[in-house]
């Protein structure tokens, strides 16, 4: 008689795939079952997907199930980590609402962070889990469309950018309800919803186009570049209102509440409207910004939804290889030349070269981190800088390349994982004498790469305003930097092997709470150097700067030569990992 029994989703065999039903924060989907399957999208498949992927994070002891799952004294709990970062992140954020300034000027500048921070959200921590071209290969053997593949990682990403959000914005909007009145703070809610949708929408939308006329090396080279554009337009999108009459300032000044032509690009402008509309001020200008901030989330994402297959088509190209070998230039040269000794730490700044030319992932999560480093010198210009004559300012704009330090911490943690960390495995058969030389020829060779052209970028352009001052300045910053990478290096990396262990969901996340973190640490330290240089003005403070990169590096290179050892062990054959 079992046989003819019915059997509910609601308690299926959860170690059964066939029968798992929908993970309870995508139940909502089944009242839209009959409009997804009117768009091509099918259902049962879309709820195997779902469930599968909740499945696979519930069981993984450091990853997504983490957060889930009630986890052991001493165990690791990365998800709650992040979480947790990003809301001590959004209680500083909320402290906005107490500014003495007016709703449009207070939830303009709230909003242009939200979305920036959201942003690198997605470029950084979900970027992975977007252009990851490995669930087609698996599902559409099994007869699913390319449109429920995108849309199930569509819902997916959704979900966990919306607890970012809500750890982000959810203290600033209870602040909100506190000084505006729980109405506004509703209105504010809506927006920071929409906003969401439409960062995200964005980004898939400027994936889609690259993806489409690029492929190989050059596919992943475009992708690292226009996430540093994206970064750098949002922000600047989200400054145009100060160019207003009575623009924002540090004094109580407001952003002009006439309409000008200047908020219809600033995007982040465009989420104040519901917050301006549930105040009662219903004006021109906050009945065009909430038109903009409900119409064109919804307009782009029901368009990307009809591309959705095609973009599953094209990740497919992710997986293309590049045949050729490519030398290493005049700039490899002489960067290796002038920062490691001929021998081992050359060969293996070599090493770290070629894998981080080669590693997607790295690039993925790093490169947004770097560009949010070379926004941070724009914010200080155009914020506290405005007003000050050029002849005072121009000591402060020489110390601009500071603000890189924000991705050290990202950079140098992402040099443990490797797309194919078994590669690391000859060093368990081929012995090295002295470990600490490849750790600090691979941390050299990531500054090399990532971090010296910007630095060296900004400091010809801050020398071309200030003369000699600013170039003492920026060689001080760089070799301050230097300093700095080597000393984060050895407790951040050493711990763990370079390039041994593989990406993973934990890798993704707990990178993320890094990530906030850094850029909290960062902007701190930035701030501190470019306001004592700006005041003391002068070579001093440079040459104080110059001793103790230079003593950081000297005494700290020598630290990984005579102090650390790995204890080689291969765990398990899906992956390599190097323990202390």
């Amino acid at each position: 008689m079992k046989l003819f029994k019915k059997t509910s989703l609601d308690t299926a065999d959860p170690t059964d795939t066939a029968a798992l039903p929908l993970p309870k924060a995508f139940a909502w989907l089944a009242r839209f079952r009959p409009l997804l399957e009117k768009r091509g999208i099918q259902f049962d498949q879309l709820r195997l997907i779902l469930a599968t992927k909740g499945l696979l994070a519930a069981r993984e002891s450091s990853g997504l199930g983490s957060m889930f799952n009630k986890r052991k004294r001493g165990q690791d709990a990365s998800i709650k980590t992040a979480f947790l970062w990003n809301l001590f992140f959004g209680l500083i954020l909320g402290l906005l609402m107490f500014l003495p300034t007016s709703i449009l000027t207070t939830f303009t500048l709230f909003m242009t962070i939200q979305l920036l921070t959201s942003f690198l959200a997605i470029l950084t921590t979900y970027s992975s889990l977007i252009l990851d071209p490995r669930d087609r290969s698996v599902f559409a053997s099994r007869g699913v469309n390319d449109q429920t593949l995108s849309f199930a990682r569509l819902i997916n990403i959704c979900f966990y950018l919306g607890m970012t959000l809500l750890a982000m914005g959810g203290p600033g909007l209870v602040m909100a309800g506190i000084h505006y009145g729980p109405v506004v703070a509703l209105g504010g809610l809506i927006g920071l919803l929409l906003s969401g949708v439409l960062s995200l929408v964005m980004a898939l939308f400027v994936y889609l186009l690259v993806l489409r006329f690029f492929d190989g090396e050059r596919l992943r080279n475009m992708l690292n570049l226009v996430q540093i554009l994206l970064m750098i337009g949002i922000y600047v999108g989200g400054q145009l209102p100060n160019l207003l009459p009575r623009s924002m300032s540090l004094f109580g000044m407001s952003i002009s509440g006439q309409f000008n032509w200047l908020f219809l690009p600033a995007v982040p402008a465009w989420f104040v409207g519901l917050p301006m509309l549930f105040a009662g001020q219903v004006t021109v200008l906050s009945l065009t910004l909430t038109a903009l901030s409900v119409v064109v989330p919804i307009a782009l994402t029901l368009v990307f939804l009809h591309f959705s297959g095609v973009f599953e088509a094209y990740l497919e190209k992710l997986n293309q290889g590049d045949a050729r070998t490519r030398k290493l230039g005049w700039w490899f040269r002489g960067v290796s030349a002038l920062l490691t000794r001929p021998g081992e730490e050359r060969t293996y700044f070599t090493l770290g070269w070629r894998v981080l030319g080669s590693e997607r992932d790295y690039k993925l999560r790093v490169y947004p981190q770097l560009a949010y480093g070379i926004i941070l010198p724009l914010i200080f210009v155009g914020g506290g800088l405005r007003d000050m004559p050029f002849s005072s300012a121009k000591h402060f704009i020489a110390y601009a390349g500071i603000g890189v330090i924000v991705a050290l911490a990202p950079a140098l943690v992402n040099l443990r994982f490797s797309s194919q960390p078994q590669a690391m495995a000859i060093f368990q058969y081929v012995p090295f004498t002295t470990h600490g030389l490849l750790l600090r020829g691979v941390v050299k060779a990531m500054f090399a790469r990532l971090f010296l052209p910007p630095l060296l970028f900004i400091t010809i352009l801050t020398t071309a305003l200030g003369g000699f001052d600013a170039l003492l300045a920026g060689i001080a910053v760089i070799i301050f930097t230097y300093g700095m990478t080597l000393m984060m290096g050895w407790p951040l990396v050493g711990s763990q092997f370079p390039f041994a262990s593989v990406y993973s969901a934990n890798a993704n996340f707990s990178g993320g709470a890094l990530g906030f973190a850094s850029i909290f640490f960062g902007v701190i330290i930035a701030m501190i150097v470019i306001g004592i240089g700006g005041f003391l003005g002068g070579w001093l403070f440079p040459l104080g700067l110059i001793v103790l990169g230079l003593t950081l590096g000297m005494l700290l290179g020598h630290f990984y030569r005579t102090n650390l050892r790995y204890e080689l062990k291969i765990k398990g054959s899906a992956s390599t990992g190097v323990e202390e």
